[in-house]
């Protein structure tokens, strides 16, 4: 094998059925035209998949044919800040499309130092297990005494029955073992690989958690050039703005901006105007003791741990964070504290998306409190009346919860995610606010056109970390080459959306944290000294790798059955206010915006597919 800077230069391939491992070298031609990350995974996955599969994946995406791998990338955990990073990707249970998802914390450096770049897993074990890597070597491990623990407790029993507290460990918690739809994979306590539902596909697998030991040395391509830009961006990163206030109050900064500009839905995307001033990163400090920390290496530190007291007893809560706040508070009619965080700490423990899991639950109070479907609903209740389902009940939202992570009643229904929940109560699908199945986070797409062009077009439907253009109009982050402009016109700007979503691309396939926004200057400086690879340092090359890259993510979606219907936006969220600050904004106008979009891009308007010719162009096919 040539040499390969940057890189371990081996991928493990693991076989759940047969307890296997085999190790491929990786190609240098793949780390050229992909990078790592979510553009290896992309690569891997579609090179693992035949037609056949392809089918057998749209009946049943919990079939051992789906394969989740965990990938890092040539920038992972090296001196590039915020760089501990990690992505997992899969086909989605939720959307039955392509899944990805990545974390921060302390898990992806020692995944980086495993000896792999990255860990594909096929196949189904038939008892639970979990897999231990240890410097290289690979090992099954029975996970019978894991099954039915929450995720905190299964990384303390997993270190001491390995006798180590340094490991590294990713695992599920109750919702991934009773497959929860949306099923999150958790590492270091309170990280989240959160979206599209790959902690159901660890479930399905029965694969309970990857604890790895590793200290494997990557050897860089010019190390010297990789500490000067990281200086560089360092000094950048220090002067900008919005790394300060993250340090200072977290994601939750962004809580009174939002409710100024329209950003912040609430009670389930049917308004823009409510009181949040309780629910802001300083009003939180102001009742709670709160205590900043950041992954490994990370300089900007967005991260809260909140120490919550209940009973005389305190617990140590990781977050919440903006999202979290977002989906439990104003969607579900909660303007206090107490509940989110006791919330946000039940999907930390039992790793479910928090995101998706409020707008489920604030999708059922929405049709009970409109009279929508009220004898279907009744149909699947058990253990809860639905006359307290109703907004700012903090009792029912949280039994609602727990109902989901156990699939009981009718958080059964609710496990699904709000486009079954839809069809399976018979009602309107206009109603459930989603994007190719995967429901709209806590950035409103009346506020910001481009944010909404964005999720219409992603790869995994609606997914503000995929393409954060939201940064880009609010003014929050400046991308050389990215315009920034009229939050409530994108035309001519449909290229500015492209381009925000390959560089998201090459920052997950890097894999570095894209709250940097590291500009293109700096990043082909640091593939250069950290691979050498010549492509990887010239910008317009590195910027097709992203394109190649969503192309071809977008290709495997069209293959599993996304068509050009699908972007598009439900009417729940295209009401038009009358007030507020996302007040007269119609999402109705940007159907001439996607047919720009799909002409830079090169996909068929009738089909969705990207065209032949332009896979022909990017060397996917």
């Amino acid at each position: 094998m040539e040499k390969i800077y940057g890189y371990n230069g081996k991928i493990a391939f693991i076989d759940l059925n047969k307890e296997q491992t085999e190790i491929k070298d990786f190609d240098p031609i793949i780390a050229e035209n992909y990078i790592g990350g979510v553009g290896l995974a992309a690569k891997l996955t579609y090179d693992l998949l035949s037609d056949a599969d392809y089918r057998s994946l749209k009946i049943n995406p919990f079939s051992e044919l789906n394969p989740l791998i965990f990938a890092t990338g040539p920038l992972t955990a090296s001196i590039t800040p915020s760089s501990s990073r990690y992505a997992v990707t899969c086909i989605s249970p939720l959307t039955g499309i392509w899944a990805e998802a990545t974390s921060g914390g302390y898990f992806p450096t020692a995944l980086r130092r495993s000896g792999f770049d990255a860990i594909v897993i096929t196949g189904e074990s038939s008892t639970p297990k979990y897999i231990f890597v240890n410097n290289g070597n690979i090992e099954f491990r029975s996970a019978e005494n894991l099954w039915g623990k929450d995720s905190y407790e299964s990384q303390d029993l997993i270190k001491k029955a390995l006798n180590d507290d340094k490991l590294r460990i990713a695992c599920i918690g109750k919702a991934g073992e009773n497959l929860v739809r949306y099923a999150a994979i958790m590492n270091d306590e309170g990280r989240a690989a959160g979206r599209c539902g790959v902690g159901a596909i660890m479930g399905a697998k029965k694969l309970k958690a990857i604890a790895i030991k590793g200290s494997n040395t990557i050897e860089y391509a010019d190390k010297a050039l990789m500490k000067k830009t990281a200086d560089n961006v360092y000094s950048a990163l220090n002067a900008s703005f919005a790394p300060q206030m993250f340090r200072q109050y977290g994601t939750l900064i962004y809580t009174d901006m939002a409710i100024v500009l329209g950003d912040i839905p609430g009670y389930y995307f049917s308004e823009n105007e409510f009181i949040v001033e309780r629910l802001t990163g300083r009003y939180l400090k102001e009742l709670y003791p709160v205590f900043n920390y950041g992954c490994a290496g990370c300089t900007i530190q967005c991260g809260r741990t909140t120490h919550f007291e209940e009973n005389g007893e305190v617990t140590i809560v990781d977050g919440p964070e903006y999202e979290t706040t977002g989906t439990f508070g104003p969607m579900c009619g909660i303007l206090d504290f107490d509940p989110i965080i006791k919330a946000n700490h039940i999907c930390n423990l039992e790793g479910v998306d928090t995101i998706s899991s409020g707008v489920c639950i604030s999708f059922l109070i929405y049709l009970v409190e409109n009279r929508i479907g009220l004898e279907a609903i009744e149909k699947h209740i058990s253990d809860v009346k639905i006359e307290d389902i109703k907004w700012g009940n903090a009792e029912i939202v949280l039994n609602l919860l727990k109902n989901i992570i156990r699939r009981k009643g009718i958080g059964d229904l609710l496990a699904e995610g709000v486009k079954v929940m839809a069809e399976k109560l018979g009602i309107d699908p206009e109603l459930a606010a989603h994007v190719k199945g995967l429901e709209i986070p806590m950035h409103d797409p009346r506020a910001y056109l481009g944010q909404a062009l964005s999720y219409m077009t992603c790869c995994t439907g609606a997914n503000h970390n995929r393409g954060d253009f939201f940064n880009i109009d609010g003014d929050t982050c400046l991308i050389k080459g990215i315009r920034k402009g009229d939050r409530f016109n994108i035309t001519k700007r449909e290229r500015d959306v492209i381009r925000m979503q390959d560089i998201c691309s090459i920052y997950d396939s890097a894999t570095i944290c894209n709250f940097t926004h590291i500009n293109l200057p700096f990043l082909t400086k640091l593939f250069q000294g950290s691979t050498g690879i010549p492509s990887l340092g010239n910008q317009n090359k590195l910027m097709e790798v992203g394109e190649r890259t969503n192309t071809l993510k977008r290709l495997i979606s069209c293959k599993l059955g996304t068509t050009r219907k699908d972007d598009y936006f439900p009417n729940i969220v295209k009401k038009i206010f009358k007030v507020g600050g996302s007040q007269g904004a119609d999402l109705e106008t940007l159907e001439d915006n996607l047919k720009t979009y799909y002409e830079i891009r090169g996909w068929e308007w009738d089909t969705g597919f990207p065209s032949e010719e332009k896979l022909r162009d990017l060397n996917i096919i």
